[in-house]
């Protein structure tokens, strides 16, 4: 499986890359209290493949996942002595739309890597924000912290490992937001799936999907193609 271990030596796991070639991904099982109190927004449509020639679009529940553009995907190196440094970036926008409303959403993650001789460590910050009609949110993940605003609320982001049949594998299968009580949950696990609060005002729930999305898109910069 390709995942965040690819963001060299972060010790805790921030997302799983969604496109796994020729193995079956093991999928999401919702927490208990999130699946008892949530409506589930199922995908369909969603194709494995990924790249600039490819149409990334989908459905989500009654909304729409169009117009997914990678913006770019670069990475440079330097190194003196036994001391070496290595930056990833990649960038990408997408917009949900339903009933004629449109929610632009864009997403970046930089990445980088030190090592002295055999020793080496990393950093890794992931940020997306949808910003429309709608009203605003970020999302914002590193290794030593997640968090999602929604409007004026914060929400705390949580990784969840759990699968379906029972268990846990040590890559994410998706993500949890809670503030005083759950707000929802993605799967990022491919097709993917999202978890919503039941009874959220149309706007809330537009906001909290399309941030929801962006991680369902996210891929490591290792996973493009050189």
């Amino acid at each position: 499986m390709t995942s965040l271990r690819t963001f060299v030596m972060v010790t805790v796991p921030l997302l799983s890359s969604v496109s796994v070639v020729g193995c079956a991904t093991p999928r999401m099982a919702p927490p208990s209290d999130i699946a008892g109190a949530s409506e589930v927004l199922a995908v369909s449509d969603r194709s494995r493949a990924s790249g600039a020639f490819v149409n990334e679009g989908f459905k989500l529940g009654n909304y729409e996942v169009v117009d997914v553009d990678r913006k770019w995907n670069s990475d440079s190196s330097t190194g003196i002595g036994p001391w070496s440094k290595e930056t990833k970036t990649t960038g990408f926008s997408y917009v949900l739309a339903s009933g004629g409303k449109k929610l632009p959403g864009k997403c970046s993650s930089v990445t980088s890597s030190e090592a002295v001789g055999s020793f080496s460590w990393g950093h890794v910050k992931i940020a997306c924000g949808c910003d429309g009609e709608a009203g605003k949110v970020e999302l914002v993940m590193t290794d030593t912290g997640r968090t999602m605003k929604v409007g004026d609320k914060e929400y705390k982001v949580e990784p969840l490992n759990t699968v379906q049949g029972g268990g846990t594998q040590s890559d994410p299968t998706g993500f949890r937001a809670d503030g005083d009580e759950p707000l929802g949950a993605v799967e990022v696990a491919h097709p993917g799936q999202v978890w919503l609060k039941k009874g959220l005002d149309d706007a809330t729930r537009a906001k909290t999907t399309c941030a929801f999305v962006g991680l369902m898109l996210y891929k490591a910069p290792s996973d493009f193609p050189k």
